[in-house]
């Protein structure tokens, strides 16, 4: 199996489910963490919502070490995350890149974790790869997400 027979790539290891009705399995867990590590970033992404215009967004997001993203927030949308595989830390900080709190993510504990709306906040794979669900709302614009400048910390 490849993510091809499930999903459209839209580049960039972003792939779209073809619809709603896919199940998640062990298998297709494998392949996004393949995608990820031909992915210069990193990261790969199965997006189980058709496309970016979708209200409701669920997005299987893989991870291979080293993987650490830049501070950003999302201006208009909380998101949650549910650690499926590995650990990572997640992060808050202020606006001006303090670091606020600091959580260790461990997959298949059933934990999740919120980040509100215009929260700053950043992802530290900690493991040889992780693995999360991430929810949002929609519809993705390019306003989506907020970038702050890099500081060493």
């Amino acid at each position: 199996m490849n993510l091809n027979e499930i999903a459209i790539s839209s580049g960039k290891q972003i792939f779209h489910s073809k619809s709603w009705n896919i199940g998640i399995q062990d298998e297709m867990i494998a392949c996004l963490l393949q995608e990820a590590r031909i992915n210069e970033n990193n990261k790969a992404r199965l997006c189980l919502h058709p496309n970016a215009e979708e209200t409701m967004q669920v997005t299987y997001l893989a991870f291979v070490a080293p993987y650490e993203d830049s501070i950003h927030c999302h201006p208009w949308r909380p998101e949650v995350l549910i650690p499926i595989r590995g650990e990572a830390v997640a992060r808050t900080f202020d606006s001006n890149g303090n670091m606020l709190k600091s959580e260790l993510m461990i997959g298949g504990t059933g934990h999740a974790f919120a980040t509100e709306s215009g929260q700053w906040h950043s992802l530290k794979v900690k493991t040889s790869d992780f693995v999360m669900i991430e929810i949002g709302i929609g519809p993705f614009r390019p306003d989506s997400t907020v970038f702050q400048n890099r500081r060493d910390r």
